[in-house]
Formats: structure tokens, C-alpha cells, sequence
């Protein structure tokens, strides 16, 4: 099933905390083998899975003028649900005469790379759009709704980290939801398929990703008890 010679980044630790969301670099020029995709999607559904019923489907695209259609719905998203309703916020502080608020350098980061995405996301070279052929559930939370969910999203993780482990970088991106039907018009989804997650992926320019910054171990671990 797996090639040991693509296998890149060979430690388990170093894969599972410096699997980033990638966006600015990657390498936008570069073919992604459709074998190496399917190698690690073979690898990701391996994961654990509710019921023992697997209902994770992929639909891998590498045609430009699909992944252009694609890109077009994601850009109408995040124009619609993002970017405008950024940009009302802000005329309706003014209209108040109260000053413009500056994004903490963080999130000004990741605002950029977000907005990066969505200008190139045509030009990604594999787009994988990961969903569940398993019945919807009803309700946010309850014993079906975490087994749709924890069926789908260890997955698409698993995938993630077979992708970094191979030299392709890879972020998880939902935006285009919003817009669902119009991403299933493009890619003739049946009914049945229930789209969760939207994944580009490309090689890497360089291999050197960190850890990213976490709260400190004690505010988020509790012994026997809140």
C-alpha cells in the first residue's frame, strides 16, 4: 500500500505537531502525482470509524477548469460570509465614530494567508473534497452526530498527516459550505453525499514547519475531575 521512498518526514512526532494548515507555501507548480494522493487517502482510512461502517467518500479533482469552477464558489463564500460582513462591521463603527479596530498580529497572519488561499485556491494542483455518504444527522450533538462526525474528521486529519509525512502541504477549509449546493452543482455530487471538508494540497517550498504556540498544559488538562 505505502511507497517507504516518498515517506519524507519519517518521525511520528514531528509529523503529528508540525502538520500545519498550509497556504503561502504551497508550490503551486508542481504535479501532484494522483497515485501519491490515493497512497495516503489509503493510508487515512485506516482511521477510526463509528459502527464499523465507513462512509467517508473523497472527491479528488485535478482538472484545471473544475478547479476553477471550484475556486470561483470558495471566492463567492468567503466574499459573501467573510469579507463583506468585515468591511459592515466596519462602516457601521464608523457611522458610530468609533475607531477602526487593528486585527492582533496573529490573526492579521492568518487573515493574509486565508486571503492568499483564496486568490490561487485555481491553481492549487489537487483539490480533495472529503464528505460522508451516511445519513445526516438531526441534531448538532447526540450519539449520531459525533459518530458522522468522528467518522469523517479523524479521517481527513489522518489524511493530512499522510500528505505532510510525503512532502505535501494541506489545509482543512469548510468556507465553501455555506454555498454547498453550488459545489455540488460543479461537481455533480448526488444527494446522498454530505460535503464536510475541503482540502487543497500541494508539495511544500521547504519541509521546516514548527509547532504552533498552545495554551500551557495546565489550563487545559484536568486530573480526576473539572
Amino acid at each position: 500500500m505505502t511507497t517507504a521512498s516518498r515517506v519524507v518526514v519519517g518521525d511520528v512526532d514531528e509529523v503529528l505537531t508540525t502538520t500545519r494548515a498550509v497556504r503561502k507555501r504551497l508550490d503551486l507548480q508542481r504535479p501532484v502525482p494522483r497515485e501519491l494522493v490515493e497512497e495516503c487517502i489509503d493510508i487515512a482510512r485506516q482511521a477510526p470509524i463509528a459502527e464499523n461502517a465507513e462512509h467517508t467518500r473523497f472527491v479528488v479533482v485535478d482538472d484545471p477548469a473544475l478547479r476553477g469552477e471550484m475556486a470561483a464558489v470558495y471566492r463567492r463564500a468567503v466574499e459573501q460570509f467573510v469579507l463583506e460582513p468585515m468591511r459592515r462591521r466596519s462602516q457601521e463603527r464608523a457611522e458610530r465614530g468609533e475607531p477602526s479596530r487593528e486585527l492582533p498580529a496573529r490573526m492579521k497572519r492568518i487573515m493574509e494567508s486565508a486571503y492568499h488561499l483564496m486568490e490561487h485556491l485555481h491553481e492549487v494542483p489537487v483539490l480533495v473534497l472529503a464528505g460522508s455518504d451516511d445519513r445526516a444527522p438531526r441534531e448538532p450533538l447526540g450519539a449520531h452526530a459525533s459518530g458522522f462526525w468522528g467518522s469523517v474528521y479523524p479521517t481527513v486529519w489522518s489524511l493530512q498527516l499522510a500528505f505532510r509525512s510525503r512532502g505535501l502541504g494541506s489545509s482543512l477549509t469548510c468556507i465553501h459550505l455555506h454555498l454547498a449546493d453550488e459545489m455540488a452543482d460543479v461537481l455533480a455530487l448526488p444527494e446522498s453525499f454530505h460535503q464536510v471538508a475541503l482540502l487543497p494540497v500541494a508539495y511544500t517550498h521547504g519541509l521546516d514547519f514548527k509547532p504552533a504556540p498552545r495554551l500551557p498544559r495546565d489550563e487545559v488538562v484536568h486530573w480526576n475531575g473539572w
